[in-house]
């Protein structure tokens, strides 16, 4: 927040154009905050954000390039700590919110929450606060729960059975990963490691082994 007009400056940082103008128009409305630019890449928000050193940075999970929004908060909590980070998402997914708040972000929230909870914790984090979107803090705290409770067969994480379950779909890693809100090397990793765990040569296998264990 600036010190001379009490403004909150912003990096919005998004892949979609249409998207960016809806939150900006959304964050803009009242007046005390205030974009200074925008990004469509992680790689472009990281410089962005180390150009213009804002108050807070907003952004998106899934973005072009080789970085996602939150490997763009991993090395901003090192490279300008003073930038507080807001994480989007299409899905209230709680091993992305665990991995979002790990890397440093400061407020995480779901892409159709209401205009005024955005603007709210956009003013939470640049006061140095932390905020987790209320639609979807219940849920996620009902999921972590079942999460560390889970004993998978196989010694399945939770993720590596969530990767499973969608497996035998026939989608790829790249759509997987946009369904489960993660990277593709996530959803590699994952795979790679049920499927040594379920002791299977390939994609298929595990697919099969899936539905026959119950776990699509």
């Amino acid at each position: 927040m600036s010190a001379d007009d009490g403004v909150i400056s912003l990096v919005l940082a998004d892949d979609h154009p249409v998207v960016r103008e809806g939150v900006a128009a959304v964050l803009t409305r009242d007046g005390d905050i205030r974009i200074l630019s925008e990004a469509s890449t992680a790689e472009g928000a990281i410089a962005e954000v180390i150009r213009r050193r804002p108050t807070v940075l907003v952004i998106d999970v899934r973005m072009g390039g080789t970085l996602d929004g939150i490997d763009a908060c991993a090395r901003l909590a090192t490279e300008c700590p003073s930038t507080s980070s807001v994480v989007l998402t299409r899905f209230a997914n709680e091993s992305v919110m665990l991995r979002a708040f790990s890397a440093g972000a400061r407020g995480f929230l779901i892409k159709r929450t209401e205009p005024e909870v955005l603007r709210q914790a956009v003013r939470m984090v640049a006061r140095g606060g932390t905020f987790v979107d209320p639609k979807i803090a219940a849920k996620l705290v009902t999921m972590a729960t079942k999460g560390r409770r889970a004993k998978g067969p196989h010694g399945l994480t939770l993720m590596e059975m969530r990767v499973l379950e969608v497996l035998p779909r026939g989608l790829t890693n790249r759509e997987i990963a946009s369904e489960l809100d993660l990277s593709p090397e996530t959803v590699k990793t994952h795979l790679r490691n049920a499927m040594h765990k379920l002791q299977v040569r390939d994609r298929a296998e595990a697919a099969a082994v899936a539905i026959r264990e119950g776990l699509a």
